[in-house]
């Protein structure tokens, strides 16, 4: 009896932690997007998105993210970043690890989120509207003059965190970006990410991410038809490294 006691006490005290880091995800993210950002120009919104946000994230969560591989990014190149996505945490990783203006291709329904609106249209993320064939070959073609004037972009190519945390199948949108800018892809894998902050929002753990970037994909001489090997490339790297 006694140790079924002490076992409910230490799942409350989980549960209380758990909600005290919710109240400051939310109350950070809040503070960076709606005090800080507005008062600041471009450049500035990126500053802290990269240096104050990212690791604030982390410090809440209570984790650590360590990184493999960075010798693979070349400082004077620019870059499509392809890595799988099982975790709102992820985002913050990439930001960490790569100290880049990562402009992210995401769903349009994020630029009305209330958390984080507001930011992602001031640091212009490309937003793509999946409803609408037009707008979203209109969102790509942006994509690609972004590119084209040496902004690095980061993609999901599963589209969506995934479930089970395991590699989902990848979409092809973001190959065909890369070819038609005409830009290498840095494959990435995010290990352990779901664990520190899962798909529910609830239940956070702290844990040891490990982001591994591999070396950069030549998407010479390969065509819009010939995606598929990119596809393989990408997919075989992060699922090796998971």
């Amino acid at each position: 009896m006694i140790y079924f006691v002490k076992i409910l006490k230490i799942l409350h005290l989980m549960i209380l932690i758990n909600i005290i880091q919710m109240i400051l995800l939310a109350l950070w993210t809040i503070f960076i997007v709606y005090i800080l950002a507005p008062i600041l120009n471009y450049k500035g919104a990126w500053w802290i998105t990269i240096h104050l946000w990212a690791p604030g994230i982390a410090l809440i969560l209570g984790s650590r993210i360590i990184v493999k591989g960075i010798e693979h990014i070349h400082p004077s190149k620019h870059y499509i970043f392809m890595a799988n996505h099982a975790s709102y945490f992820d985002i913050a990783c990439l930001f960490a690890t790569t100290k880049r203006n990562l402009h992210f291709i995401a769903k349009d329904e994020l630029s009305r989120n209330f958390f984080t609106g507001y930011m992602l249209r001031k640091l212009q993320i490309i937003f793509i509207d999946r409803t609408n064939s037009q707008r979203s070959a209109t969102s790509l073609k942006k994509a690609v003059e972004h590119i084209k004037h040496g902004k690095n972009v980061a993609i999901f190519p599963e589209g969506t965190r995934t479930k089970t945390g395991n590699l989902g199948i990848f979409r092809k949108g973001g190959f065909k970006l890369a070819v038609q800018s005409q830009t290498p892809i840095i494959p990435v894998a995010i290990s352990k990410s779901a664990i520190a902050w899962p798909r529910s929002n609830f239940g956070f753990r702290p844990t040891t991410v490990t982001v591994t970037f591999g070396p950069e994909i030549s998407v010479e001489h390969v065509s819009e038809d010939d995606t598929k090997i990119l596809v393989d490339q990408v997919y075989s790297f992060i699922s090796k490294s998971l």
